[in-house]
C-alpha cells in the first residue's frame, strides 16, 4: 500500500549503503512543530526537514500561500516525481497533516512511515544527530503550471463548520467528529475545553497501536469504525485542537478504509474558541 512505508523498506537501502538510500525512489521527510525535540535531536540518516508553522502553514489552521510553498518545497528537492516518506517527532499527527496538504497541492507519491521515530526506534535504526540533508532538485516550474491546488476536498473552515452547526445540519447531512481526548470534549478538568455542539467523539488514539504508534490492522479499524456507526456514504468533518489528530483519523478512514467524503477542519478548536463561538460541555454531542 502505497499510503504507507514500513521501517523494513527505508531501512533494506539504508543497510546497504547511504549512497543506495539517497539514490532510492524515496524522500523521507520530518514534519515537527518542535525541531529541537525532534529533527535537531535525531534524524533517520538522510532525511529532510520541514517545519509545520513556517515551512508548511503560516499559524494553526493557515496554510502558505502555494506558490511559495511549492518553490520552498522544491528547493529542498521534494517534488512530485519522487516518493514523499513522511514522519514527524510525535506520532505522525503533523505527517499526516503535511501529507493531506503535498494531496491537495497535487502530489501523487507520498507516504507516512508506519510508526514514524517510535517504530524506527523500536526496529534499532541508524540515527543521525548532523544538521540535516537537503536533497538536490531537477525542478521545471513549468511543470506545475497546469496544477489544480485542491483545498476544499481536504479541508473545511470556520464559516462552513459555523453554519453547519447554526442550521442544525449536524447529525443530519453531516457527522461532526471531535477525535480529541473524552477529557477535552467534555471539558470537565479546563475551562477552555468541551466541544462544538453536535460533535460526537471519536479518540484518534483507537486508531493507532500504543507501543509502536503503527496504524491498527485494517480490521480493527474497521471495528473502530462500526463501534461509533460510521459509513463510507456519510460525508464526515473532523477536527481536534489544531487539525493534526484530525489528520490521523482522516488518514486512517480516507486512505486505509476508502471513505471518500471526508474532511478536516484545519483551524479546529482553537479556531472555533477564538472567534468565540458557541461551545458545549458534557458527554452529550
Amino acid at each position: 500500500m502505497e499510503s504507507l512505508t514500513e521501517v523494513e523498506d527505508i531501512l533494506s537501502y539504508l543497510n546497504r549503503g547511504f549512497a543506495s538510500f539517497i539514490s532510492s525512489p524515496y524522500i523521507v521527510v520530518e514534519i515537527d512543530e518542535n525541531p529541537g525535540a525532534g529533527y535537531l535531536s535525531w534524524h533517520i540518516p538522510g532525511s529532510t526537514l520541514l517545519r509545520l508553522y513556517g515551512d508548511l502553514l503560516r499559524d494553526v489552521g493557515i496554510i502558505r500561500d502555494y506558490e511559495a510553498l511549492i518553490m520552498d518545497l522544491a528547493v529542498k528537492g521534494i517534488t512530485r516525481d519522487r516518493h514523499i516518506v513522511l514522519l514527524d517527532e510525535i506520532d505522525n499527527r503533523h505527517a499526516a497533516l503535511a501529507y493531506m496538504v503535498l494531496k491537495a497541492l497535487g502530489f501523487k507519491h507520498i507516504s507516512l512511515l508506519n510508526g514514524g521515530k517510535v517504530n524506527w526506534l523500536i526496529h534499532k535504526g541508524p540515527l543521525c544527530t548532523c544538521n540535516g540533508h537537503v536533497y538536490s532538485s531537477n525542478f521545471n516550474q513549468r511543470d506545475w503550471l497546469n496544477v489544480v491546488v485542491n483545498l476544499k476536498d481536504y479541508f473545511v473552515n470556520f464559516d462552513q463548520v459555523y453554519e453547519l452547526v447554526t442550521n442544525g445540519n449536524i447529525g443530519g447531512d453531516t457527522l461532526l467528529i471531535d477525535v480529541r481526548s473524552p477529557c477535552e470534549y467534555m471539558g470537565s478538568d479546563v475551562d477552555i475545553w468541551g466541544h462544538i455542539p453536535g460533535a460526537i467523539n471519536m479518540p484518534w488514539n483507537l486508531f493507532l497501536e500504543p507501543r509502536t504508534n503503527r496504524f491498527r490492522d485494517r480490521d480493527e479499524i474497521v471495528k473502530v469504525v462500526d463501534r461509533y456507526g460510521l459509513s463510507q456514504n456519510d460525508n464526515i468533518i473532523l477536527y481536534c485542537r489544531t487539525g493534526g489528530r484530525s489528520a490521523l483519523v482522516w488518514f486512517a478512514l480516507t486512505e486505509l478504509l476508502g471513505f471518500s467524503k471526508v474532511r478536516v477542519y484545519l483551524g479546529s478548536w482553537l479556531d472555533w474558541i477564538s472567534r468565540g463561538a458557541p461551545i458545549k460541555r458534557g458527554e452529550e454531542p
